[in-house]
């Protein structure tokens, strides 16, 4: 059980970005200095909205990756000083994992000749490597130059935290490490290690001014606290704090303010989020390996169910009859 909810951990920690601008704002201020024309940077804040933050459903996973590879390629086609365009056509050839690609290989170097700094080319390309390599521990070149020539804080303490990741997880992917997994204190020990970075990284995300200066939008910020307290919380479960996690989700993310383009362009990962949420309670609940906790259990479902996110998500499918999240401490299959 607690390789399943480990597993699942790992899974979620992708896609790292986060902040005071809103992705529309950024794209246009950013493009404008390139001499993009408007018809240009209102297409691509168009297609990017369409496509959000990108995270998918591993059976949606290729036939999404290929629309959007499609789409943006001709975006591209239409202006190559459009490097934001350049950036999601790369890393929908990323994710549909074909190996040596020549066109995705020709795309890379098209990239890294851009007129945009050395530090952010290389960390886009980075994470990319990082999300789509089936070895974690492949040396990642891109993340390598980024510590030789880089000082922006985010790039680096989100490198450290993916390498780190990467090393302690090493054996846990396919078959599980027993000697970690037998081991509650040294368990609790690297759960509180990977914590400790991740909240390193939360106080630059807490920060306005660096945020701006980092140039992250408001829904990359969003994007990326979904990931890091649902990545914190799942590890916080590991050592038996399971309301410890609910209140965490809650306090920190499940009952944020948010403005309607955030939540739409996140729409896709909020689903996924509160989903995961509920079967991490759920394999709790009825695992061997924990004692049954009864009522509280319910109590916190319905806590989950009172939060914005959740009374988001429903109201967006209250006519749906296999509504995921309005469930009395249960889990319906997916619509």
């Amino acid at each position: 059980m607690k390789k399943i909810l480990f597993a699942l951990a790992l899974f979620f920690i992708i896609n790292l970005n986060l902040v005071a601008l809103t992705m529309k704002e950024k794209i246009q201020q950013d493009l404008s200095k390139t001499g993009v024309k408007q018809e240009i940077i209102d297409e691509t804040v168009k297609l990017d909205k369409k496509f959000g933050e990108g995270f998918v459903n591993e059976d949606d996973k290729d036939e999404k990756a290929t629309e959007s590879k499609d789409e943006w390629e001709k975006l591209y086609q239409k202006d190559k000083r459009n490097y934001v365009a350049l950036e999601r056509l790369i890393e929908s050839y990323f994710l549909t994992e074909i190996p040596n690609d020549p066109q995705k290989k020709k795309y890379i170097s098209e990239y890294l000749k851009m007129n945009i700094p050395e530090d952010r080319k290389n960390f886009v390309l980075g994470r990319d490597f990082w999300n789509c390599s089936e070895n974690k521990n492949i040396k990642n070149e891109y993340f390598e130059k980024v510590k030789r020539i880089s000082d922006n804080q985010y790039y680096l303490k989100t490198i450290d935290f993916f390498e780190y990741l990467s090393k302690e997880t090493e054996n846990i992917k396919e078959n599980g490490n027993p000697k970690l997994m037998g081991n509650p204190k040294l368990m609790k020990q690297k759960v509180d290690e990977i914590t400790q970075k991740m909240d390193e990284i939360d106080k630059i995300l807490d920060d306005k001014n660096l945020l701006e200066k980092y140039r992250i939008s408001d829904e990359e910020a969003y994007s990326d606290q979904l990931t890091f307290f649902l990545v914190g919380g799942i590890l916080k479960m590991f050592t038996g704090d399971t309301e410890g996690m609910v209140n965490d989700f809650i306090n920190k993310i499940a009952n944020k303010k948010i403005s309607k383009e955030v939540a739409e362009y996140n729409q896709n990962k909020e689903i996924i989020t509160a989903l995961l949420i509920k079967m991490t309670l759920a394999f709790k609940e009825f695992s061997e390996e924990a004692p049954k906790e009864g009522k509280n259990f319910e109590k916190l479902i319905k806590r989950l169910d009172e939060t914005e996110m959740y009374k988001r998500i429903n109201m967006t499918s209250v006519n749906d009859k296999n509504n995921i999240l309005n469930t009395k401490g249960g889990i319906q299959s997916l619509p």
